[in-house]
């Protein structure tokens, strides 16, 4: 099987019908590994070299993605805010190393607030040029800004992965237009083959013939725009210095935005459809109103099925610890996720634990969710233009800058997901 992005007419598209006959022919995890090279294909077709943790594009930009595995962490240790991380990236002086020319004009035209003598349409020409992709298509009048060079939007995006507890476990596909359709399997409790019987026929019996029944998920690009504000002493840094900064406002933004919405994403105005606003997937009643049991607990994992194994919990830290306060009969916890000499916590029913402020709290619908991340698909295009207002932070002697990228997501697989409902069962 070979999966890869193609191209025609300067566009790059993902090849589907590969992905269908792998899908037909193939295993789920086939079909993702499939996916995953798709993602390196395009990486590659941005960044052409590299050595050990540096890339870059055509020797001009470099980047280095050591800095996307590193800690930054506040004296509590939690991840610091977006302003946060961009101050310590100028301190530290990375992940971007060295400036293409492209990426120079950029930095400086941010320092210029895009003013004039500022040619949008030369400079959209100069980075489709150097992004090599049409990525004006499907660009409409109301969002159509300046482009922004491909290798920013690309460490934004792998940085804020390479952070984030949640979207590296998910199953991210590669958008070559405005609208993609990815082939999947029919799948349903208890038939996980599309469709097809398999059976012993008696000798004197015709046999049946079965065909793979398959569905589609729809993706559309829907545009997701950050604010970020550039303060007048800022603007008279060097390029390198704004690039950095701005990587680390819009990573942190960019992370923590795409987690709520892979969560609790209503699939409406813009936002893609979280695993809560997921209808088909497996809803279990509470044992008790507005708490969580132990049998909560058991009771979600059961009703998954054993086909998904790489199973994550998803909660916020009161509910855990709302857990952790138990006691059985004879005084003793019924939950025990503490290593009894320290160390990092001990999983759920041996499946990892995340905590997350982007889920409801305790008592709600969906204070804990399981299930296989592996199967939430999430689209990102490649695409990025942004402009610039002096107005909205005029008070502050700052300039915002305003990004739209475009992304979908959905449950491509509903039933491997359970949450608790906020009612008992009936």
């Amino acid at each position: 099987m070979e999966l890869q992005l193609l191209e025609k007419d300067s566009k790059f598209y993902l090849d589907t019908g590969a992905l269908e006959k792998a899908i037909r022919e193939g295993t789920v995890q086939a079909v993702k590994d499939e996916v995953k090279l798709a993602l390196e294909v395009e990486k590659r077709e941005i960044f052409t070299g590299g050595d050990g943790s540096l890339m870059d594009k055509e020797g001009k930009t470099v980047v280095d993605t050591s800095y996307f595995y590193k800690d930054f962490l506040n004296k509590r240790g939690a991840q610091v805010d977006g302003t946060t991380l961009g101050k310590m990236l100028i301190a530290s002086g990375g992940p971007f190393l060295k400036l293409s020319p492209v990426m120079q004009k950029f930095a400086e035209l941010c320092k210029q607030k895009f003013s004039s003598p500022f040619s949008l349409q030369d400079w959209n020409k100069e980075v489709m040029d150097w992004n090599k992709k049409d990525t004006m298509s499907g660009l409409t009048m109301t969002d159509t800004g300046a482009l922004v060079p491909i290798e920013f939007l690309a460490v934004v995006i792998e940085f804020a992965t390479a952070q984030s507890a949640i979207l590296p476990k998910l199953w991210r596909i590669p958008m070559g237009s405005m609208t993609t359709r990815i082939p999947q399997l029919s799948q349903s409790a208890g038939s996980y083959f599309g469709g097809i019987v398999l059976y012993h026929p008696d000798e004197l019996t015709s046999k049946t013939i079965t065909e793979p029944s398959l569905t589609y998920k729809e993706f559309t690009a829907k545009k997701l725009i950050g604010l970020c504000p550039l303060s007048d002493e800022l603007i008279m840094d060097s390029a390198i210095a704004i690039i950095n900064y701005i990587t680390g406002v819009f990573v942190r933004a960019f992370q923590y935005k795409t987690e709520g919405e892979v969560i609790v994403g209503t699939g409406l105005y813009g936002e893609m459809t979280g695993i809560l606003s997921d209808s088909t997937i497996n809803l279990v009643g509470r044992t008790t109103n507005l708490q969580v049991k132990y049998d909560d607990i058991l009771n979600l994992e059961s009703v998954i099925d054993e086909n998904f194994v790489n199973l994550t919990w998803l909660t916020r830290r009161a509910t855990v610890n709302y857990l952790r306060k138990q006691k059985d009969t004879a005084g003793h916890p019924v939950y025990r996720d503490l290593p009894p000499y320290g160390g990092q916590a001990l999983p759920i029913l041996d499946y990892p634990v995340i905590k997350t402020r982007n889920l409801p709290a305790l008592g709600h619908k969906g204070d804990i969710i399981l299930g296989d991340l592996g199967f939430y698909m999430w689209a990102v295009r490649q695409e990025m233009t942004i402009d610039l207002s002096k107005e909205r932070y005029f008070e502050y002697d700052a300039t915002a800058i305003r990004f739209v990228m475009r992304q979908d997501g959905k449950p491509g697989v509903s039933i491997a997901f359970a949450a608790l409902n906020s009612t008992p069962a009936s």
